[in-house]
C-alpha cells in the first residue's frame, strides 16, 4: 500500500504526498484519459471499438475516483488498522484462539485469493494483443506519435499502460481484501463477545459466584461491544467512499463485459482474459458483500448468546446490565457504501440483476 502511494510513512510525509500526488497523475489518471480521447477524436471509432475499450476505461476511470480519497487520508488508515490491536481485542481465552487463527488464516488466503484473480488478469489482459495483430496496445489511446513507428517506441508505450492498469490493479488486489479483512475481524470479535457472555461465571476467579465479579464481566462485555461498534464505524468512516465507486461502477462494466463476452469466439485468447477480468470483479464485490454479511448475521445472534448463559442466576443488577446490552445489540451492525448500500448479499444480487437487465437492453440494441 505503501508503494502504491496511499499509505503514508510517518516520516517525510510531505514528500510522499508528492510521490503519492506524481504516481496518481502518471498511471492512475492518464491512461484512461488517453483511451477516452481517443474514443473522442478518431473519426474512424464505430461500436465495436467502443465497446472494446468501454468497460476497460470504465474500471479504470472507476480507480480514479476510487483512489482519490485514500491519496491524502493516511493517518485515518493507519488508525483504522491500529484499532485491530486495541488492548481490549488482545484478552482471548485459549478457547477463543482457535477464533483469532481462523480470521487470520481466512484473511490471509482470501487476500492471496483475490491478489492472484488481479495479477492473472492484468497478465492475459496485457499478453492479448500478441495473439492478434503486430504493434496493438491492449487498449486503445490517443498518443501524439506513430506508436508503430519502430519496436523501441511500441514497447515502451506498451509497458507504460501496462504499468497504469497494473497500478490499479495492485491497488484493488492490496486494499479490497484489506476492507473484506477488517470486516471479518470485527465478525470474530463478535464471536468471541458471544463465546464471553455464554460463559459468565465460568471463568476460574469467578467460580466463587462473586457477584461483583460477574458484573465486572459484563462490563467488559459491554466495552467489548462498544469498541467492536467504534471500529466498525471507523471502516465504514475510511471505506465507505471507496466501496460505493467499485458498486456504482460494477454494475456498468460487468455488463459490457458479458454484452462483449456474448460476441468474440470461445476459447480465443481475447475470451480467456474478459472471463478473467468478469471473475476478477465478481469476486471483488462478493468480498465486500460476503463479510458485510457475516458481520450483519453474526451480531443478530448475539441476544441469544445471552439467553443461552446462566443469566437467571445473577443477581438484579447483572441482570439489567445484560438487558441494556442486548438492547443495543438489537440495532444492525451494516458496513453501508456511500451511506446508501448496504454491503450484503442483497446487493451484490441487485448489482448482478441491474448488470443483467442493461446486458438484455444492449442485446436487443
Amino acid at each position: 500500500m505503501r508503494v502504491l502511494g496511499f499509505y503514508s510513512p510517518r516520516k517525510y510525509k510531505h514528500l510522499y504526498k508528492l510521490y503519492t500526488f506524481a504516481v496518481y497523475c502518471m498511471f492512475t489518471v492518464l491512461v484512461p484519459i488517453l483511451s477516452s480521447l481517443y474514443l473522442i477524436m478518431d473519426p474512424h471509432v464505430d461500436l465495436d471499438k467502443v465497446a472494446d475499450n468501454a468497460f476497460v476505461i470504465c474500471q479504470l476511470g472507476c480507480f480514479i475516483i476510487k483512489m482519490l480519497p485514500l491519496m491524502f487520508n493516511g493517518e485515518e488508515i493507519r488508525k483504522s488498522i491500529y484499532m485491530m490491536e486495541h488492548p481490549i481485542f488482545m484478552i482471548v481465552t485459549k478457547g477463543q484462539e482457535t477464533i483469532i487463527e481462523d480470521c487470520r488464516t481466512t484473511c490471509r488466503r482470501t487476500s492471496l485469493l483475490f491478489l492472484v484473480f488481479c495479477m492473472l488478469c492484468i497478465v492475459t489482459w496485457g499478453i492479448t494483443p500478441f495473439f492478434e495483430s503486430d504493434y496493438k496496445l491492449p487498449i486503445d489511446i490517443w498518443l501524439p506519435y506513430d506508436v508503430t513507428k519502430n519496436s523501441v517506441v511500441y514497447f515502451m508505450t506498451f509497458f507504460y499502460v501496462l504499468a497504469g492498469a497494473g497500478n490499479g490493479a495492485i491497488s484493488n488486489g492490496a486494499l479490497d481484501p484489506l476492507v473484506a479483512g477488517m470486516t471479518y475481524f470485527a465478525t470474530c470479535q463478535i464471536k468471541i463477545l458471544k463465546d464471553n457472555l455464554q460463559h459468565l461465571g465460568e471463568q476460574p476467579e469467578a467460580k466463587t459466584s462473586n457477584k461483583k465479579l460477574i458484573y465486572e464481566q459484563i462490563m467488559h462485555c459491554v466495552s467489548h461491544h462498544n469498541i467492536i461498534i467504534e471500529f466498525v464505524e471507523k471502516i465504514e468512516k475510511v471505506y465507505s467512499s471507496v466501496a460505493f465507486t467499485q458498486f456504482s461502477a460494477s454494475v456498468l462494466v460487468i455488463c459490457i463485459c458479458c454484452f462483449k463476452l456474448s460476441q468474440i469466439s470461445p476459447f480465443s485468447m481475447n475470451f480467456v482474459w474478459m472471463v478473467t477480468f468478469l471473475c476478477t470483479m465478481l469476486s471483488e464485490i462478493f468480498l465486500y458483500s460476503f463479510f458485510g454479511t457475516t458481520l450483519y448475521e453474526e451480531n443478530q445472534t448475539l441476544i441469544q448468546a445471552v439467553y443461552t448463559g446462566k443469566w437467571y442466576e445473577y443477581d438484579l443488577k447483572s441482570q439489567r446490565a445484560l438487558i441494556i446490552l442486548m438492547e443495543r445489540s438489537r440495532r444492525p451492525m451494516i458496513v453501508t457504501a456511500g451511506k446508501i448500500l448496504d454491503l450484503s448479499l442483497e446487493t451484490f444480487t441487485t448489482i448482478l440483476r441491474r448488470a443483467y437487465s442493461l446486458f438484455a437492453v444492449l442485446k436487443n440494441y
